[in-house]
């Protein structure tokens, strides 16, 4: 796969315009036309679609432009580590939960970003599904995980630190008045609960399963701060590391319901087992460990 071909795609993707990447590039628009034409000859598929005068990404376009983005990023850090410019223009992609990402990465990326102020970062949610082939296939170089394990044989983990998980809910909710709180409330009660902060939602739901709780209805969202929000608003209760509430749970918006038993998870960073750690990468992982032990 040609690297020119990909750099024009890129610029087309970006733009989302042919004429405006033909002067960027300094192509004629017939060459922009041609490149990308090749490319979705190679690939087998349509990158970009036309509604009306525009164009758009199709959904195979929008996957190439990941793979471009990861592809364009391991090429400038080949042509550095091999001419030896001090200078890497590199790319680190991750994938983490929210919690993860609003509590513990802005620190870590802080002290990074002044070592290494140059290089790029890609940063989304995790998709517990996905990871395996994401990490093996090169698009995501580190993944992170709210859990305590996990058991795939082509993926190696090191557990972090330890965060307590609480159950949370409004102090105006009738909930607060029963002591001690125990798991079978929740059939009265909605629950809400994350899509993408991974691996200790599954283990609540494991719990529950097994002592045959049906929460009265469960809400699915995709923000943090939107469940805590609903939550203060007396929609009903989360299960949320506590790092999460901290500040709400001091200000009293919420309060700390009482279980029979502490629930914790563990804070999982996740590569393949055949991946090529560059220097920055190991310095990345190093920073955030030390951030996590501190």
């Amino acid at each position: 796969m040609d690297f020119q071909r990909l750099k024009t795609f890129r610029t087309v993707a970006t733009l989302m315009n042919f004429n405006q990447a033909a002067k960027v590039l300094n192509y004629a628009q017939s060459s922009i036309s041609s490149q990308i034409k090749t490319l979705e000859n190679e690939i087998g598929a349509p990158l970009f679609k036309r509604i009306g005068k525009r164009v758009v990404l199709t959904e195979a376009g929008e996957k190439m432009l990941r793979y471009t983005h990861k592809l364009l990023s391991i090429e400038a850090e080949a042509r550095a580590e091999i001419t030896g410019k001090s200078e890497i223009k590199t790319l680190l992609t991750l994938r983490m939960p929210q919690t993860i990402a609003t509590y513990h990465l802005p620190e870590a990326l802080c002290k990074f970003h002044a070592k290494y102020p140059d290089v790029h970062f890609d940063v989304t949610s995790c998709a517990l599904y996905s990871l395996e082939h994401e990490l093996s296939i090169g698009t995501v170089d580190l993944a992170f995980l709210l859990a305590d394990s996990i058991d795939v044989a082509n993926l190696n983990f090191e557990m972090l630190k330890v965060e307590q998980l609480i159950l949370v809910t409004s102090p105006r909710h009738p909930l607060t008045c029963n002591k001690p709180f125990h798991h079978k409330a929740l059939r009265d009660h909605p629950l809400l609960l994350p899509k993408s902060d991974c691996g200790y939602r599954m283990m609540f739901e494991q719990m529950l399963t097994l002592e045959n709780i049906r929460p009265a209805a469960i809400i699915e969202m995709n923000s943090i701060e939107a469940i805590k929000q609903s939550v203060i608003k007396g929609m009903g209760l989360t299960i949320i590391p506590e790092i999460a509430v901290r500040e709400e749970l001091k200000q009293k918006r919420l309060v700390q319901l009482s279980l029979a038993e502490e629930i914790e998870t563990g804070i999982c960073m996740i590569w393949h087992k055949d991946k090529w750690f560059s220097e920055i990468l190991k310095d990345f992982m190093t920073i955030f460990r030390q951030h996590l032990a501190d």
